[in-house]
């Protein structure tokens, strides 16, 4: 094959889109979120925007922006966030360490990574309990809020009712 380029870049160092295809997708702290279905092209500039991401038959497909993407390579691509739908299911804990319930849904803003709201079911018989990002102090295998939560309290976005 001859080679036409203005490029300083190697071709034998790129990457064919088609071999990422099916490849894994790894979150910030380590975890398979799905694999690579496409790439996307930027059609004016021919410049990478980002990847669709396959989550699997129960999962709806995500594309994932470039400014998520720290490194691709030809075993696939690793975010540099941990997706914020990953969190449904975990535990919360109070600023006592007192069980709350677990996450139900997480509220996006728009299409982006960040959290407007959690939805935490409390289980049987209590209310869920809607908290606002300010509420949060971290996330990790379960997410710890900085604010008590009262046995009785209905919090909706931040306020006491």
């Amino acid at each position: 094959m001859r080679e036409i380029k203005e490029s300083k870049l190697d071709y034998e160092l790129t990457i064919r889109a088609d071999d990422l295809k099916g490849k894994r997708v790894l979150a910030k702290n380590g975890k398979e979120i799905g694999k690579i279905s496409e790439i996307r092209l930027d059609p004016g500039t021919f410049s990478f925007t980002g990847i669709k991401v396959n989550r699997g038959l129960l999962e709806l497909d995500a594309f994932i922006g470039k400014e998520y993407i720290d490194s691709v390579s030809a075993d696939g691509a690793i975010l540099n966030i941990t997706p914020v739908t990953d969190y449904e299911g975990l535990k919360v804990f109070d600023s006592d360490g007192k069980p709350v319930g677990k996450v139900r849904e997480i509220r996006r803003e728009g299409n982006t990574n960040n959290i407007s709201a959690i939805v935490v079911d409390r289980g049987i018989l209590k209310n869920d309990v809607v908290l606002s990002k300010s509420d949060v102090k971290s996330v990790g295998e379960s997410i710890i809020l900085n604010v008590p939560i009262e046995e009785n309290l209905v919090k909706v976005g931040g306020v006491k009712i």
